[in-house]
């Protein structure tokens, strides 16, 4: 056993154990005498590079045979039963930590952040914007409109003729007007008996009253005052003249054709509005090109209207072109009356200068012209007239 007090009995093993290495050595000498004179003998046979490697191989071999193997002692120890009890438990032995190697590399310290730097950017250049484009003027009023109820005109197509008394005698059915486009004589369709008789004449336009809010006949035909004293005596009743015997220089309004001032055809008259004061304010114009296509009517105003010649015929002739016509508001029976007139465009020149002073001074006119032709308040009159030209297209007075 390791450890302890050896026993007395182990000294003869000991002993017996120094004398093994010395006859050991003495053993291994005689060898090596024997195996010098060997080496010897055959030396000087040999060369003298065999007999250098023969040396080196024996140095080597005698190295391992010169070296004695240590003794092995083994101890052995028994403690007493009193040694056993007194025993401690022995503390553990504190561990101690290995040292780093010297050659150990230092880990290398962290780099420090570098800080970053913000340049400031540069002020971006300032950009104008285009200036924008001025408005657009408003496009140029190309109508003019005026508005009237149907209380205050009444058209002369089939409208009831009636006497003083009331009685019905007849319907009116045309309107003859002379080269200035004034009303002259009315057509109208005396009634028989059952249809019997039926025949058309003309009056003088002022024998007639017209009414048009009336719930009777709307026109009426009035005889002439009686004269003054003194003065003599005309006519009591105005004479039925034949439709035949109309004056050359008249023309008929219903049905005849209406063109612009280029010739272009317009459309036909279907009828005459009037007013209260036997003043006629529009012309009723069939703008369909043909009689089965859609209809649509147009009121012109009737200050528009022109009677030229052309070819040796008279004409009638206004101021619209396609333009105006494409604008103006249809005419119904059922709706106010919307009278439409070409607008006509104020002078470049003039128009700056004059500014608002030529809207009153249209206005002024234009309500001189609703009062003179009878017309109530609210309305408000058309334009100018443009100069004539000549055109055809109308139906000769008969």
């Amino acid at each position: 056993m390791a450890g302890g007090i050896s026993h007395r009995g182990d000294a003869s093993s000991v002993g017996a154990a120094a004398l093994v290495p010395a006859f050991s050595i003495e053993h291994a000498a005689t060898r090596l005498l024997a195996l010098l004179f060997a080496v010897v003998a055959r030396v000087r046979a040999l060369r003298l590079s065999t007999v250098l490697v023969m040396l080196g191989a024996c140095s080597l071999s005698a190295c391992s045979v010169f070296q004695t193997p240590a003794p092995i002692v083994e101890h052995s120890y028994i403690p007493g039963p009193s040694e056993t009890e007194s025993t401690e438990p022995e503390e553990p032995a504190p561990v101690v930590a290995a040292p780093e190697p010297a050659s150990a590399a230092k880990p290398a310290p962290a780099p420090k952040p570098k800080r970053r730097v913000v340049k400031p950017k540069p002020p971006e250049p300032v950009v104008t914007p285009p200036p924008e484009p001025p408005e657009p003027p408003p496009p140029p009023q190309i109508i003019s409109t005026r508005l009237m109820q149907h209380d205050q005109l009444h058209g002369v197509l089939d409208a009831e003729v009636q006497r003083p008394d009331g009685k019905v005698v007849g319907r009116a059915v045309d309107l003859y007007v002379d080269t200035s486009s004034r009303p002259k004589l009315l057509m109208v369709n005396l009634s028989g008996f059952l249809g019997i008789g039926d025949r058309k004449v003309n009056f003088p336009w002022t024998a007639f009253r017209f009414t048009p809010n009336s719930k009777t006949a709307p026109i009426t035909f009035l005889p002439p005052p009686p004269p003054a004293k003194g003065k003599p005596a005309a006519d009591a009743v105005p004479k039925p003249q034949p439709i035949n015997e109309a004056p050359a220089n008249f023309v008929q309004l219903v049905d005849s054709t209406v063109t612009q001032k280029n010739g272009a055809r317009i459309g036909r008259v279907v009828d005459v509005l009037v007013d209260s004061q036997a003043q006629p304010q529009a012309l009723v114009v069939d703008l369909s090109s043909s009689l089965a296509g859609e209809k649509r009517h147009v009121a012109a105003n009737w200050g528009d209207l022109h009677v030229v010649s052309r070819n040796k015929q008279l004409a009638l002739q206004m101021d619209f072109n396609d333009a105006q016509l494409k604008a103006a508001p249809t005419y119904a029976p059922e709706q106010p009356i919307k009278i439409v007139s070409p607008a006509v465009p104020a002078p470049a020149s003039s128009a700056a200068a004059s500014g608002g002073a030529s809207g009153g001074a249209n206005g002024a006119a234009n309500g001189a012209a609703a009062a003179g032709a009878g017309t109530s308040g609210g309305t408000t009159a058309s334009g100018s007239v443009a100069a004539q030209t000549p055109s055809s297209g109308a139906r000769p007075a008969r």
